[in-house]
């Protein structure tokens, strides 16, 4: 009917580590059934399998990914200088073959890439811009790779605070939001890492440990001009680990209400995890074909209730 309403549809991705080929397989069903994504907001990997997918890239993306393996997988890596043991250098600039040098602006559907500013706490949603910056901030897992800039902050993987931004969908006027948790829980933590976390802080505390710390880091302040801009790799760490816990006591910081949460029920990582690729793709694919009729559901009692 010419008189129906639009129903604008939007998907939260969370993190998904070695599992990112699960959202090709889960995306490329949404094109092949001509369902139509409205908005996207995504975090780690799944903000790469996001921008691929607005810039029209999904299948040349996934010939690449489908391929990896423990050689190929170093091309997208370099050597760490502060604050990470690697850089992602050379995978923003894979990126932006697949994005084309396109900015968020330039694409749809539209889409938001969650990080957190290490220094306060802040989660900040990356919607302007460069996509293959906003990609590569986003997979920035703290401690492993290197902090990057935007502008005057200094952001990490927004899973430190949020795992499926679903809150991030809500700056666009989405009717219908869907949700996908890859990993069944909020952080990219274990909650073992962050016990450990909070008993160092105890007894940093109880042994004044933070002034022995202030002493030798002032000895090396004037020598090392580039210590405030780029954080040392243990302190960028440290300061990771006490946002998820502080966030972790906020049990409403993110909104995680949404119309449909997926939890697909992944199974635990293996040893050799970039043996597992398709897989997961095709795991990805099933979990699409799955929920679609719920999917289809939402839409049609949205529209629906518009009409009456």
């Amino acid at each position: 009917m010419a008189d129906e309403p639009k129903i604008t549809l939007g998907l939260a991705l969370s993190g998904s580590g070695n599992r990112t080929t699960f959202y090709i397989g889960f995306l490329e069903v949404f094109a092949e059934q001509n369902i139509k994504i409205d908005y996207l907001a995504a975090s780690s990997g799944g903000s790469m399998v996001a921008a691929a997918y607005a810039c029209g890239t999904l299948s040349e993306f996934k010939e690449v990914i489908l391929a990896l393996n423990n050689e190929k997988l170093k091309q997208f890596i370099g050597p760490g200088r502060r604050g990470g043991l690697y850089s992602l250098d050379p995978m923003e600039e894979k990126m932006r073959e697949f994005t084309k040098g396109k900015t968020f602006e330039e694409v749809r559907p539209l889409m938001s890439f969650v990080t957190v500013d290490i220094e306060n706490g802040e989660q900040v949603n990356l919607c302007m811009g460069d996509i293959a910056h906003a990609c590569r901030i986003s997979c920035t897992l703290p401690g492993v790779f290197e902090p990057a800039k935007w502008g005057n902050r200094t952001l990490v993987d927004g899973g430190i605070v949020n795992l499926v931004p679903v809150d991030a969908l809500k700056q666009f006027p989405v009717d219908v939001t869907i949700g996908v948790n890859m990993r069944g829980t909020r952080h990219i933590f274990s909650n073992k890492q962050m016990t450990l976390k909070k008993v160092y802080n105890f007894f940093k505390k109880v042994l004044f440990i933070d002034e022995m710390e202030a002493l030798f880091n002032g000895a090396f302040e004037k020598k090392n001009l580039d210590f405030e801009i780029s954080p040392p790799l243990f302190n960028v760490l440290g300061k990771s680990l006490d946002l998820a816990i502080r966030s972790s006591k906020q049990d409403g910081r993110a909104d995680l209400s949404c119309d449909l949460m997926i939890d697909p029920g992944l199974p635990l990582l293996k040893r050799d995890i970039y043996t597992q690729f398709h897989p997961f793709y095709e795991m990805g694919r099933k979990c699409a074909e799955d929920n679609l009729p719920r999917i289809r559901e939402l839409v049609r009692r949205k529209r629906e209730s518009m009409l009456y």
